[in-house]
Formats: structure tokens, sequence, C-alpha cells
């Protein structure tokens, strides 16, 4: 996923990029590459040579072209419709902002929890919902999808383990978490009871599977040469979209 950034202004276009650095640092499935422009005549031309951002995040007080001129740009360019995010000094353009359908308008100064919620609201429409909430007891907690290391079927529960160690046990069923990770790669059923998070397995042992949190996970011997299979074209395509 290409983000492009811009603003005339080095120090704060600087501070874009370490925040999003750590946006993607927070979710390395999504591949994130970021390109920086402190002139946005070099970002025009870069998209008039045909480099087409997923998601841009422009200035729109600009010298020589306003950030609502790029975005135009863009639009008129993108086959399917980039993602636009304006982050400015004043909320004077946010009408005309919104005419162009851009996805938010962050007044700056912005925090770092405001800008992570209009990427989230952005990235979400991309590539499905990030979070998850997850009833434990009397509590509702909100899960990072890519938190979940693994999760089982246990007595009539469901024990969702996170990549942190902890584990959250909730009456959802393990039928009903495999259909919310249905089109979200990497996430594959092991047997009757297990959903794994691929890029949580440490090792594929002959028997189990290791994961990074040092607990093993038993595999059928009906679908070993299968799993093994899905987590070597996992890795595979993973590799190939970098």
């Amino acid at each position: 996923m290409l983000f492009m950034l811009c603003d005339d202004r080095e120090r704060e276009l600087e501070e874009l990029q370490r925040l999003i650095a750590d946006y993607a640092g927070e979710h390395p499935e999504l591949s994130l590459t970021i390109q920086c422009f402190s002139s946005p005549l070099d970002m025009l031309d870069k998209i008039d040579r045909g480099v087409i951002p997923d998601v841009a995040l422009l200035d729109i007080c600009m010298p020589g072209v306003l950030g609502t001129e790029i975005a135009q740009n863009i639009q008129s360019k993108s086959i399917d419709t980039a993602d636009i995010i304006f982050l400015t000094t004043s909320a004077e353009f946010a009408v005309e902002a919104f005419s162009l359908h851009a996805n938010d308008y962050l007044v700056k100064p912005y925090t770092k929890k405001r800008l992570f919620e209009a990427l989230d609201r952005v990235v979400g429409k991309r590539q499905g919902p990030l979070y998850l909430p997850i009833q434990s007891g009397n509590e509702v907690h909100r899960i990072a999808l890519y938190s979940i290391a693994y999760a089982e079927a246990r007595n009539h529960n469901l024990e969702v383990h996170l990549k942190s160690g902890a584990c959250l046990r909730t009456r959802m069923t393990l039928t009903e978490l495999k259909a919310l990770f249905r089109n979200i790669s990497g996430f594959v059923p092991v047997g009757a009871s297990y959903l794994v998070n691929l890029r949580c397995v440490q090792s594929l042992l002959p028997t189990t599977v290791v994961m990074t949190t040092g607990e093993a996970v038993p595999v059928p011997r009906r679908l070993r040469g299968q799993l093994r299979k899905q987590y070597f074209d996992f890795y595979t395509k993973e590799a190939t979209e970098q």
C-alpha cells in the first residue's frame, strides 16, 4: 500500500513520516511504502508519470500548488479512488476538501491518536476491520486482529491467545470467529478446535505448530501436509508483495 505525503514545511513532513512509520510498525501486515515530497510540483510530476498513491496525506496551503489541486489530479488519474487526508493549519478549506470526497481533514497541530484514527478508517475500508470487540466476562476488550496469535475452542468457551501472551475467554464460538477472519489472509483453521495466525508460527514440527508465544498447537495427521503448504504459500506471497 503506497502512502504519499506532501508538506512544504520539511520539519512537519519529517514528523508526519515518523508517525506513519510508527503506524506501519504497529501494522506490519499492511506492507506500507512511504514516499515524501516537500515540493507539491515534485509530487504532481510523480503522479503524471503514473505513480498513483493508495493514500495521500496533503497539506493544503503550499506555494505554487494547493493540496486540493493535487487531490483533484490524483482523482482524475485514479481508476480506484485514492484515499485523501488533508492536514492543514486552517479550517477554511474544509468545505472544498469534503467536496473532493476527502476521507478526513485534520487541523494542525493534530495528535497522534487523531491521525491514527483517520488512518484506521482509511485502511479498514481497504483491508477490512483492524479491530475486534471481544467480551470476556463483564468486560469488553478492543483487540487488534493481528495481535491474535491463535484461538482455541475449549469447554464451550473460546480462548483467544494474544501475541503478548495474554488469554481472553469468551462465549463467542470458533465458527463465529472463523467467519470474521474469512477474508483476512494468514489465519487458517487447524482441525476443529483451533484458528492460527501464520504470522505467529515459530516452527512447524512433525505433529505440532509452535507459536511465538511458546505454546504448541496439535496438528491432525490428515492436515499436516496442507498446513505446511498454506504456511509456505502465505510467506511466498508476502515476500513477493514487499
